[in-house]
């Protein structure tokens, strides 16, 4: 189970990686950069960049962490020379 102690670990982290949040729908949400994403008890916000949205379709996502089911990294590490 996803906690928001855990997400916040991905947010904070140094350097950031960019990372996919899976949700128990199926549906998954992609966040580049940190400020693109903040907690709030137990909810996690998750900005869009959408071209053309309608009011249908709002430039933040509100997750219930509840329904969080993984997050994986976007890229891989950069290996240390």
């Amino acid at each position: 189970m996803m906690t928001i102690k855990r997400i916040r670990e991905y947010l904070t982290a140094t350097p950031f990686r960019p990372i996919r949040v899976h949700l128990s729908d199926g549906s998954h949400h992609d966040i580049p950069h940190p400020e693109f994403a903040w907690s709030i008890g137990n909810r996690l916000y998750v900005a869009r960049v959408v071209k053309g949205r309608g009011a249908d379709d709002p430039a933040v996502k509100e997750l219930a962490v509840l329904h969080i089911t993984h997050i994986e990294p976007l890229t891989k590490p950069k290996a240390k020379k």
